[in-house]
């Protein structure tokens, strides 16, 4: 009990889900928790809620999901079945992408069940043989950066654009350790549509999701079997776990049982493996953060979404030669690729992407000359800032150029992809909030009788609705040519009117640059919040309208 407490998110009073197959190892898990809630003191109070999930695919699966639901009631756990609602293209187990469809639907239903309760955590019971089963699939893959094997925690997977679960939700729920890890020198929750001088203050990020845990990551399934018979904890077999021939890792599972394998395969030489390439991950770190702390970030503005940034020079280090040249640019890739989700509309952005990049951002690992030209990479537009403020603030570091970072232009068959609707509604009530282009979360309020839509502003509708700006037309002129020159305009979000005649820009909401009649009639309200993203340790010195700092 003491190792599985040692490191778990419950150091604070709550609620905490545990998702609960009904197998050996999570019927493990249920018990230690209640068996945990029963030793933390009053003050350090902490309850479990389970969810079973039912993905319905086989004969049978009811009932056994209210047996599971039953005995975990008898151990004072409250539990709730969710059951799948499966596309009739996907609910035969024999198809090539049935594992991966119940693992999204699956995490889906975990993470929108948790999101209605408010709970944060979510205890998942993989153990360490599921670790070594894992290593031994990414080694048969192919994936060397894999083999670091699962990780303890990590955010919900799967669940991305669902607010409330995957980074997000975190304003509205009232949270606040994790809610408050971003500290702005103008605290505004959201941008409403009206033109004051708010349109300097900075969009405040999303916060809070769900996260999940894997606290028997360390324990053998034999150990969980033995806590499970030492205290009469019943358990449900699925006999589906055993057909080697339905998915990979039953395949994995039954080489292991089945068949003596080389020293190098066996679970202590994987577990070390798994071990060492952690050991090598928080290497490759801890040099990343160093270089990342000499670097300079001039501004953050996440109303347009655009960073400047002077990358380090890595000559400066002493002991990068030490590092290959292949290490180092790894090392350079991955301090990229944290600048980059500052910005990106990418869900996820590859090391391996960004290989011609580092080249052309650090050239000194090459020892090529600089290419001073714009290039795009993974959404973005990299653009060298000819004006150097860096210089005249004496940030400079050495004769490198410094880069403004920004979504790439929409091509003109990107755009209609790009596209939220919000029909008009009878009563007065806010939309969900919806993703927009990876980079905004974004809901309305539309009683109006027409379709309101976000969409990219366009080209071809920005002479029209700088002309019905009427009397605020010099600020809001003012406002883009400070926030968003040239074609940086077009990559910020546009709220759209849909009339019969022809659709009509009403305002951009991150800037807070609204139609006077749109604002006078109410008939089209907005709220806009940034994405999640992690500015702890970011080289960030300040300026107006820029994060300060985090924590």
């Amino acid at each position: 009990m003491v190792e599985i407490t040692r490191d778990w998110p419950g150091r604070q009073s709550g609620i905490y889900s545990l998702a609960i197959s009904g197998g050996v190892d999570s019927m493990a898990l249920a018990f230690l928790c209640s068996s945990m809630r029963e030793t933390l003191s009053a003050t350090n109070r902490v309850n479990f809620r389970a969810f079973v999930v039912d993905h319905g695919v086989r004969d049978g699966s009811d009932v056994e999901a209210l047996a599971v639901s039953t005995s975990l009631e008898n151990r004072g756990i409250p539990t709730q079945v969710l059951k799948i609602e499966w596309p009739s293209s996907l609910q035969t187990p024999g198809l090539p992408n049935f594992e991966s469809s119940a693992r999204k639907y699956r995490f889906r239903a975990l993470g929108k069940a948790c999101s209605e309760l408010g709970i944060k955590s979510l205890f998942l019971a993989h153990h360490e043989d599921d670790q070594v089963e894992t290593i031994m699939m990414r080694l048969m893959e192919g994936h060397r950066m894999g083999l670091t094997g699962i990780k303890a925690h990590s955010e919900i997977p799967e669940c991305y654009s669902i607010h409330g679960v995957h980074e997000s939700g975190g304003l509205d729920n009232g949270a606040t350790e994790e809610v408050t890890e971003h500290n702005f020198e103008h605290p505004l929750k959201n941008v409403h549509g009206k033109i004051t001088a708010s349109w300097k203050s900075q969009l405040i990020p999303e916060t809070g999701g769900v996260r999940v845990y894997r606290p028997l990551l360390g324990f053998s399934k034999e150990r969980l079997i033995a806590t499970c018979k030492a205290n009469n904890v019943e358990w449900f077999e699925d006999h589906t776990n055993k057909d080697r021939t339905l998915t990979k890792r039953n395949a994995i599972r039954h080489i292991r049982a089945t068949y003596s394998l080389p020293k190098a395969l066996s679970k202590p030489a994987l577990l070390d493996l798994s071990k060492n390439m952690k050991e090598q991950e928080q290497r490759r770190k801890d040099v990343m953060e160093e270089w990342l702390r000499s670097c300079c970030i001039s501004s953050l503005d996440l109303q347009v979404g655009v960073v400047q940034i002077k990358f380090t020079d890595l000559n400066q280090f002493k002991d990068l030669p030490s590092w290959p040249g292949g290490k180092a640019g790894q090392i350079a890739a991955e301090l990229l690729r944290r600048i980059i989700m500052l910005v990106t509309p990418h869900e996820h952005v590859s090391i391996s992407s960004l290989h011609g990049a580092v080249n052309r951002l650090f050239p000194e690992l090459t020892d090529t000359k600089p290419r001073m030209g714009s290039f795009t990479v993974c959404g973005l537009y990299f653009q060298p800032i000819l004006r150097d403020t860096f210089e005249m603030d004496g940030l400079g570091h050495g004769h490198k150029p410094a880069w403004q970072i920004s979504r790439q232009p929409f091509g003109s068959n990107e755009v209609g992809k790009h596209v939220l609707a919000f029909p008009p509604t009878i009563r007065a009530l806010w939309s969900s909030w919806q993703l927009f282009d990876g980079r905004y979360w974004i809901r309305i309020k539309n009683t109006s009788s027409s379709t309101v839509l976000v969409q990219p502003l366009s080209p071809t509708q920005w002479p029209r609705f700088k002309k019905e700006l009427g009397q605020h037309r010099n600020g809001a002129l003012q406002i883009l040519k400070e926030k968003a020159p040239g074609g940086i305009r077009y990559i910020v979000p546009s709220v759209v009117l849909r009339t019969e005649e022809k659709d009509r820009v009403v305002a951009l909401p991150t800037l807070g640059i609204c139609l006077s009649e749109i604002e006078e009639r109410k008939e089209v309200e907005f709220e806009v919040r940034y994405k999640k993203i992690h500015t702890a340790g970011l080289p960030i010195v300040g300026s107006e309208g820029s994060p300060s700092g985090s924590r």
